[in-house]
């Protein structure tokens, strides 16, 4: 166990170099995008009224085996939450079916559960295109990479960092954002860095909640959070828009 764990993380450190999809941004100012992971309900009604508050919009990253369940002590998504979303202009995007380490799966058992999440999709009745994915746990390696990136614009790890004139479409850099590991202070210059740097700034978090586990935050984080990339100039997209605009030179 202790072997397998050493070859995953040295695994994810040569994910960061190997099997790149390399992209030249083209955008002339600052994006940043506030994607939601597994999706807890809370992350669909107070994460999604803290964006469109300043109407702005979130990538929602789905796994369909968690779909009204109870996951780390959280509810979990409904059909009608995800639904909900898209018809406000929210993206879903793809988690996996079942949340799986896909590390620790071969390139067939991932190509089955990512055609069973869209399996999913297609059940549920949802239209729109389900474009980007983030690797569940954000385990990646440089043939995971190979698997999932030919079937998505885009990929999205848990690698600290901005975008910053290159990106690798097949790992995208992100920061959490979980309560306990910012001050208002060091977010605020995370983003003002970002919008210095014209970069595109993408937030990851779970649950939206007043008292979240280690992998949410509370309400008011987010909403200081878009507000705060706002005032910095930058727009704030959901990952399929914020993509447009970096190929388009928005």
């Amino acid at each position: 166990m202790e072997l397998q764990s050493f070859r995953h993380k040295v695994e994810r450190r040569l994910a960061r170099h190997l099997a790149k999809r390399p992209l030249a941004m083209q955008n002339s100012r600052a994006l940043v995008s506030f994607t939601f992971d597994d999706v807890p309900q809370s992350a669909c009604l107070e994460g999604r009224d803290m964006l469109e508050q300043q109407d702005c919009r979130g990538t929602y990253y789905v796994c369909g085996g968690l779909t009204d369940t109870v996951s780390a002590g959280l509810p979990m998504h409904s059909r009608a939450d995800l639904l909900n979303l898209l018809e406000r202009g929210h993206e879903i995007g793809c988690h996996g079916y079942r949340h799986l380490d896909y590390q620790a799966l071969t390139g067939d058992e991932i190509a089955t559960d990512l055609a069973r999440n869209r399996s999913f999709f297609t059940e549920l009745g949802c239209q729109a295109s389900i474009e980007n994915f983030a690797y569940p746990y954000g385990c990646v390696s440089p043939s995971v990479k190979g698997v999932v990136g030919r079937r998505f614009n885009s990929a999205r790890g848990v690698w600290r960092g901005l975008n910053v004139a290159r990106t690798d479409l097949a790992l995208l850099r992100a920061e959490p954002l979980y309560q306990h590991l910012w001050t208002l202070p060091a977010l605020g210059e995370m983003i003002d860095q970002n919008a210095q740097r014209k970069g595109w700034l993408v937030f990851f978090t779970h649950g939206v909640v007043d008292q979240p586990n280690q992998f949410g935050c509370q309400p008011s984080l987010l909403d200081f959070a878009v507000r705060t990339a706002l005032a910095s100039g930058a727009r704030v997209l959901p990952v399929n828009q914020a993509l447009r605009q970096i190929v388009q030179a928005g």
